[in-house]
């Protein structure tokens, strides 16, 4: 059974300690100082309009955050009488308190100048303390972000969801000592019907992979864009889970590395088809999601087009190879085409420059090319 303290206590926000640990954050801020910790959020959650409407509105009593005490020992010593004499760690409720730090105390060195004001001093003054519910430890509060952040409407980003999830399983697995069954208990806790803890958990022991066997680099932009790695394996039954040689996930050993030693070379190739090959994403071939299943899931179902994209990384030519190398070559026929026309109007200008006379008289060196390889 978790424990709390019976009822809602108003805490002042200079006893409130914003959360190393906070899934949002990666856990990438659990050195870092509560300075450091607010200025990330600020930069990730966009939390401009919140703060405006809490400078307009006040803080509605509602919806109280959540806390822990900083130390663990002071549980039980806090009472209505005392509260304030604690400080406590935020575990919901971050990007307000955040907020409200910035509203009282604006840091021009975290914020925009354009970050909104307090005008109303009663308001200010309310925001002084806010309402919080106080539990024993983070595992008391484990349930309730589970349900709220992964299956109910608050969910967190993908990479946040899924790093929570795999750390949640890896956690009951010490005692249970089987990951299935960790899954399968996460999964009833949190009422979860449609099978995301598993999906997540093995999307996340993906990204482990894909960051020990083929990154060289930051995994900042694959953390950003990761739902793209949950378009692209579904349930481990598409084209592109089948390239990197990852099985249906009903068949999954979960004690095993998921892609073998031999298939390394492929998931290099995927991540850099939809991440990039750097930090920036670099040379990604995928623009948005519908890229996915659009054209790179159908390119890796055909041999030749997957052949033409590792060769040329060109993903139109490929997937016109999907229905054929005859559309492939009427394809890039047609494309040239719209090229020429694009520019036809600007041509005249540059008719006495020399890389113009170059680059005209190979075209029209390959014009006849095509002509005599097409001669009866």
């Amino acid at each position: 059974m978790s424990e709390r303290k019976e009822g809602v206590f108003k805490i002042d926000i200079d006893n409130l300690l914003l959360d190393q640990y906070n899934p949002r954050l990666y856990g990438e801020s659990a050195r870092d100082n509560q300075n450091e910790i607010m200025a990330k959020i600020y930069q990730r959650e966009q939390i401009d309009e919140l703060a405006s409407s809490l400078a307009v509105n006040g803080y509605f009593q509602e919806e109280p955050i959540i806390v822990i005490p900083q130390k663990v020992s002071d549980f039980e010593l806090i009472d209505s009488n005392n509260l304030n004499d604690f400080k406590y760690t935020v575990i919901e409720g971050n990007r307000r308190t955040t907020s409200i730090k910035l509203l009282l105390n604006k840091d021009n060195k975290i914020v925009d100048p354009d970050f909104p004001e307090i005008k109303d001093d009663e308001i200010k003054k309310s925001l002084s303390s806010i309402p919080a519910i106080v539990y024993k430890n983070r595992e008391d509060v484990d349930i309730y972000l589970s349900v709220r952040h992964i299956s109910g409407n608050r969910k967190w980003d993908a990479f946040a969801k899924a790093k929570y999830i795999y750390e949640k399983v890896e956690s009951l697995n010490e005692t249970i000592n089987n990951i299935s069954k960790s899954i399968d208990k996460l999964s009833t806790q949190i009422g979860d019907k449609s099978n995301i803890i598993k999906k997540y958990y093995i999307y996340y022991k993906i990204f482990l992979q894909i960051e020990d066997d083929v990154l060289e680099y930051s995994s900042k932009n694959i953390k950003e864009r990761f739902s793209l790695l949950e378009v692209a394996l579904a349930s481990g039954n598409t084209s592109i889970a089948k390239y990197i040689g990852l099985s249906p996930f009903r068949r999954l050993n979960y004690d095993e590395t998921l892609i073998d030693d031999d298939k390394i070379d492929e998931l290099k190739d995927v991540t850099e088809w939809i991440f990039g090959k750097d930090d920036q994403g670099s040379g990604s071939l995928i623009n948005d999601s519908r890229h996915i299943s659009q054209y790179l899931k159908p390119i890796l179902a055909n041999a030749d087009a997957t052949n033409y994209l590792k060769k040329y990384k060109d993903i139109d030519g490929a997937f016109q190879l999907t229905d054929g190398e005859e559309n492939l070559i009427i394809g890039n026929i047609k494309r040239s085409n719209v090229l020429l026309s694009k520019i036809l109007y600007k041509v005249g200008k540059y008719k006495d420059s020399p890389d113009f006379k170059g680059a005209f008289d190979e075209l029209i060196e390959m014009t006849e090319n095509i002509k005599n390889l097409t001669k009866k």
